[in-house]
């Protein structure tokens, strides 16, 4: 018998309808209610008993309807055929329904081979299935029972769950398989499976929670064994049911796989879709693709700096991408946001980020891309980071790049690989690190920063040369070897002080070229104009140093002037500040800052506290900045009013 419950229930409404009338003609006919309908007491007796048994057959039909709703696959190939009801898909060629209704290996030579077949039980699930080996397991003779997978190609990498019946230590297992990454979860009794030949059954059953059971039963056993009991969740979902053996040249045919009962419910998918890809096909048309199956019914496309919405689209055959068509042209030079709303994939689930940028990519060329900026010694609570810039007028698209280290012998290293659907507009920043959440938070990022995550090697907290190159390392776009004595003469401890590029224009490999970050940025400024930013042989129309912003404030928590802006801009790098409040006969009464290391410019807070934490009395102060530049020994001090009124 071969069935699933996809064949079995297209049409099931048929089977009910046609039971029916046979338990009428049952009824009427066994208790003939023709002859005692005259008789009302008769009548009321075989009417109750009428009701009896009609309750027995609904509850015989529901528990037989709920039995079958429940079956995914329902297999012990007697009828011959694997390749329809249910199909079973695989290396079909290496598999047979022998003469005793088993499905049996036939491979000719050395191989892996499977087949699977369509199931998404995983919920309150059980599986079972025979086994049969006639020949002694070993590392390379043994039969896995995939109870989970979301495709056939497990050999190339699949998620999912699988039991090996076999292997080196010969032994009935579970294994849960990322990728092509497998990891043992419940390890069987050693031995169990040495013997020629070996017959076993196996059965697996996973309730909603992810705890996993393990039993086996071999051919002279009565009761099952208690292989071993896990918790997992690592895969949530499954699409396929799958059995696999692996042979040598002598045992092509010694697999043999019967009574295979699947039984459970699907996941429930609660997963977010996601735009996998964006390009824009020139002149006015954007092809997007996405995780799965969408439904495009009610979806509106929209792209910002006048262009609109789409004016028509064309859906793939498969659902899952969509080409958008526009009045308006795009040009080259300009980053695109196109915003979507309205779809849902067909569990009914919004797409998990509905905006995504791209533009009209040009060849990177050299120059364009520079290191800006780098945190090799990150702070507890954060992580490392790298920073390049675009100097170019053009929009890079930078995925599949690599950065990456130098060995002590020139070589480069593996490196890290830039994600897909990066891209870089104008006169931009990106950031990379291993924790972008860690990383925002850290540095209470600015919306609109870019920061993307990527695999990550620490960088060494002394020196290091890191590069930027293609995907084949053969041509490299920056290099920059750095050392922790590039820091400022004041920075004692650089752990979570990054160096910044004054100007990304500034040759790379040259420490006049950087400097630490400023202290009121957190020393870092990941993804955005770094804090010692300077022009490059601009004419400073402005010559402020200091000021204060409002001159007179009531720090009285109203909203309205609440604190006092000191402002500052210097005009080189590496000054260190005193910031001091005095009173009118010149006793310090409050420090904003205290040998702290600027930024090219920015401000501080006086919020009209004193150091013991009590207001100050309304009045006139004294704002006494102190600039002092170590490297070049200039210093500065500006007095300034300041004034605390009251409402």
């Amino acid at each position: 018998m071969s069935r699933n419950n996809y064949s079995f229930f297209t049409g099931s409404y048929y089977y009910i309808i046609v039971l029916l009338p046979i338990v009428y003609i049952f009824v009427f006919q066994k208790y003939n209610l023709k002859s005692v309908i005259s008789n009302f007491a008769t009548k009321v007796i075989y009417f109750n008993r009428i009701i009896n048994i009609m309750k027995s057959c609904i509850l015989f039909f529901t528990l037989f309807i709920a039995m079958f709703l429940n079956a995914q696959v329902n297999e012990s190939f007697t009828d011959g055929d694997f390749t329809e009801n249910p199909e079973w898909i695989g290396l079909n060629q290496n598999f047979i329904i022998n003469s005793s209704g088993q499905l049996q290996s036939n491979a000719t030579a050395t191989s892996v081979s499977s087949l699977f077949t369509a199931s998404e039980s995983i919920i309150n699930a059980s599986w079972e299935c025979r086994l049969k080996i006639n020949y002694t397991t070993s590392s390379s003779n043994y039969a896995s029972v995939y109870i989970v997978s979301d495709n056939i190609d497990v050999i190339n990498g699949c998620n999912g769950y699988y039991v090996q019946v076999g292997g080196t230590n010969d032994e009935v297992s579970l294994f849960v398989q990322q990728g092509t990454k497998k990891t043992k979860i419940i390890d069987g009794v050693d031995k169990r499976t040495d013997g020629n030949p070996v017959e076993i059954i196996i059965k697996v059953k996973r309730d909603a929670n992810g705890n996993f059971e393990l039993y086996s039963k071999l051919n002279s056993e009565t009761e099952y064994f208690l292989e071993g009991k896990v918790q997992n969740t690592v895969v949530e979902s499954c699409n396929y049911f799958g059995l696999l053996y692996s042979n040598t040249s002598t045992t092509g045919s010694a697999y043999f796989f019967d009574d295979i009962f699947v039984n459970g419910e699907r996941a429930l998918d609660t997963t977010a879709p996601q735009i996998e890809s964006i390009s824009i096909e020139e002149p006015n048309k954007i092809l997007v693709s996405f995780s799965e199956k969408m439904k495009f019914t009610n979806g509106l496309f929209e792209v910002d700096k006048g262009i609109g919405a789409a004016t028509a689209n064309q859906i793939s055959s498969d659902l899952k991408s969509i080409t958008l068509t526009f009045e308006k042209d795009f040009e080259k030079g300009q980053i695109y946001t196109l915003n979507i709303t309205g779809i849902t994939d067909f569990a009914g689930n919004e797409l998990k980020t509905n905006n995504i940028s791209t533009g009209i990519p040009e060849p990177i060329e050299s120059g364009d891309l520079v290191w800006n900026e780098i945190m090799f010694e990150n702070a507890e609570t954060s992580v490392e980071y790298l920073e390049i810039y675009n100097k170019s007028n053009k929009v890079l698209n930078i995925s599949g790049l690599i950065f990456t280290t130098r060995k002590t012998d020139g070589t480069l290293n593996t490196g890290n690989k830039i994600p897909e659907q990066t891209f870089m507009a104008p006169q931009a920043y990106v950031a990379f690190c291993s924790d972008a959440d860690s990383l925002r938070k850290y540095y209470d990022l600015p919306v609109g920063n870019e920061i993307v995550e990527t695999q990550w090697t620490t960088l060494n907290n002394e020196s290091a040369t890191v590069v930027l190159c293609n995907g084949t390392k053969d041509t490299i776009y920056d290099e920059l070897n750095y050392t922790a004595k590039w820091h400022h003469v004041l920075v004692k401890n650089p752990k979570g002080v990054a160096l910044e590029k004054i100007n990304p224009f500034l040759e790379t490999q040259s420490q006049a070229s950087w400097h630490s970050a400023g202290s009121d940025v957190k020393y870092g400024t990941p993804g955005y104009q770094n804090s010692q930013y300077r022009e490059i042989d601009k004419n400073e129309t402005d010559q402020k140093f200091v000021w204060v912003e409002p001159e007179a404030f009531s720090p009285d928590m109203d909203g309205v002037d609440d604190v006092c802006f000191i402002h500052y801009k210097t005009d080189t790098s590496g000054y260190v500040a005193n910031i001091i409040i005095l009173n009118s006969v010149g006793e310090r009464i409050s420090v904003v800052a205290s040998n702290t290391l600027l930024s090219a410019e920015g401000y501080y807070i006086w919020d009209g506290r004193t150091t013991k934490g009590l207001n100050a009395n309304v009045g006139i102060y004294v704002l006494y900045f102190e600039a002092f530049n170590p490297t070049t020994g200039q210093k500065k001090i500006k007095k300034l009013p300041v004034v605390v009124t009251s409402r």
